[in-house]
């Protein structure tokens, strides 16, 4: 039996918050970007990579990675 978990709808739904969250906060413009990107990849460094989900990134960093996702999505 393998580690890696199936994403379900609720988590979904959740990483694509995250995308909308991180868009918002990209649009600050008194945000150091860099910074807050740097502390989230201090932050998901401390945390487990497994397990992960199917195809996916560890399900511990997924919220972050997201949010990530969407202030790449936001031109400064």
């Amino acid at each position: 039996m393998s580690d890696e978990k199936v994403i379900t709808p609720f988590e979904l739904g959740v990483c694509v918050a995250m995308q909308l969250v991180g868009k918002a906060i990209a649009m600050n413009p008194h945000l150091d970007i860099e910074e807050l990107k740097r502390d989230a990849a201090a932050v998901m460094g401390t945390m487990p990579s497994e397990p992960k989900w199917v195809g996916g990134p560890g399900v511990h960093q997924a919220a972050i990675e997201n949010l990530l996702v969407g202030i790449g999505k936001v031109k400064r």
